[in-house]
């Protein structure tokens, strides 16, 4: 290992160690609801995310909706659970209050988006409408747990 790695493993270390992630309270939930209302407000005026999310099937919907588990799931993960030194609380309890109100919050954030522009009209109907708001909380649930690795202070 070269002097320059042995000094970025350092620093890392120093890094990950000066900034632990702390308890999980509704500061957190508030700016993940921030962030998750500006990733989705990107995708919202997507035609084409509309227009295909009209159309998706019931495989479709799980894929998504089991695609944005994993993806919480690993965000959750790599960017809060690995920065904590103390092993004895386990991933699950840290999982489980993250997932649940990050995952909610995009549901809730991305339908929110969709009544505030009045899309739920062109959609037609309620189906279609949950739809809509189930394919723009995947990009809205990966804004919400990027409010962890971007931590406002």
């Amino acid at each position: 290992m070269t002097s320059l790695q042995k000094q970025l493993a350092e620093l890392k270390t120093i890094l990950l160690r000066a900034n632990p992630p702390e308890h999980f309270s509704h500061r957190e939930v508030i700016i993940a609801a921030i962030t998750a209302f500006f990733i989705g407000l990107s995708f919202i005026f997507n035609t084409l995310l509309f227009n295909a999310s009209k159309e998706l099937n019931g495989l479709q919907i799980t894929c998504i909706i089991l695609a944005t588990i994993i993806i919480l799931t690993l965000e959750i993960y790599f960017v809060g659970y690995a920065r904590v030194h103390d092993k004895r609380r386990h991933f699950g309890q840290f999982w489980a209050k993250r997932f649940f109100s990050f995952y909610l919050v995009s549901i809730f954030v991305s339908g929110i988006l969709i009544y505030l522009y009045g899309l739920e009209t062109l959609a037609g109907n309620f189906l279609v409408t949950l739809k809509v708001i189930i394919a723009a909380s995947f990009p809205c649930a990966i804004g919400t747990a990027l409010s962890d690795l971007l931590k406002f202070e």
